[in-house]
């Protein structure tokens, strides 16, 4: 008889506990009103640490459930880079009880152009794609295919030397007047945008190409090693290696002219290593490790998860002129 008591006390304090969670749900929408979908919506409860996410619909609609009540932060990570980030914090769910709210993004530095940033447009066109990772003849896994990257949505904060920190803030709020791309230069040589990816292998060597300046850029995976003293360029000289099925991509060699993501300088010290996996057709995982002892204190370590968009092809990309300061800066 204790035991049918106990039973039904553990039954009742677990249908108590999840009629008590609560709930967040609203609708995000850009900022002429249109409802924003495949925007990825995460509650962070203040007190555990715990993140639950959902995804808004084709209506922009999302609904988070299962919260224990309790102050959260929501938030909605980088989407390409038509939208700044949204962060609101200090949303309070009680027990029970759904919170509704609504979210509005707003515009970055391309104010919105429509065709500038299709990140969310092909992540969405390709949302269902399912099955298992190819292989080429040799058994290795093959990552070649036409990828939509993505930066990292969750960085840990990189540790910079005064000097960097002082460039990179100065960046920022300048609106970004002095990137190299806003010169018609290559900027952005860490693979961590928002942009097409298209990986193309073969036995001895990997082509990556992009669709953004510098365009293109050799993995040599022969087994050859680094130059004794290679020559700096804005992608650097890159050799990889198989560590089961993970590609290891060691690139050394930079010049000191781009930047790192988040509009970091950085010197001719800069050594990158890049990890790609490929759990399933539809997905690779890149985890890149940034390490420069003359702009870092310590190794900044950056996780992106690119989709397959097998339907999209790299395009040419063309900087026509410089007048990036002056037309939008007006400087």
């Amino acid at each position: 008889m204790n035991k049918c008591i106990a039973i039904l006390a553990a039954l009742w304090f677990l249908g108590s506990n999840v009629y008590a969670q609560g709930g967040i749900t609203g609708t995000v929408i850009d900022p002429d009103g249109n409802g924003v979908e495949g925007a990825t919506v995460n509650a962070k409860n203040v007190a555990t640490g715990a993140v639950v996410s959902a995804v808004s619909s084709a209506k922009g609609d999302f609904r988070i459930s299962g919260l224990a009540a309790g102050t959260y932060d929501l938030a909605i990570p980088v989407l390409g880079f038509t939208f700044r980030p949204y962060s609101r914090s200090g949303l309070v769910v009680r027990a029970g009880e759904t919170l509704q709210t609504d979210i509005r993004l707003e515009w970055a530095l391309n104010l919105g152009t429509i065709g500038d940033d299709y990140y969310l447009s092909v992540r969405n066109k390709y949302a269902r794609l399912t099955g298992p990772a190819p292989r080429m003849p040799d058994g290795k896994p093959d990552l070649s295919g036409v990828w939509q990257g993505s930066p990292d949505t969750n960085a840990q904060r990189p540790s910079l030397l005064e000097w960097a920190g002082t460039i990179a803030k100065k960046n920022v709020e300048n609106s970004l007047r002095d990137s190299p791309t806003a010169l018609c230069l290559p900027g952005w040589v860490i693979p961590a945008q928002p942009i097409l990816y298209k990986l193309v292998q073969t036995p001895a060597l990997i082509v990556m190409l992009y669709e953004l300046e510098p365009h293109n850029r050799q993995i040599f995976i022969d087994g050859r090693s680094h130059p004794a003293d290679p020559d700096p360029t804005w992608v650097g000289h890159s050799i990889g290696r198989w560590e089961g099925d993970t590609l290891v991509v060691d690139t050394v060699g930079y010049n000191d002219r781009s930047w790192l993501p988040t509009a970091i300088p950085h010197t001719e010290k800069l050594h990158v290593v890049e990890r790609y996996r490929r759990p399933d057709l539809a997905h690779l995982d890149v985890d890149v490790t940034i390490d420069d002892p003359g702009t870092l204190t310590k190794p900044w370590n950056l996780h992106m998860t690119w989709t397959l968009a097998p339907g999209e092809e790299i395009l040419e990309t063309v900087c026509e002129n410089d007048k990036y300061r002056e037309r939008v800066l007006g400087k």
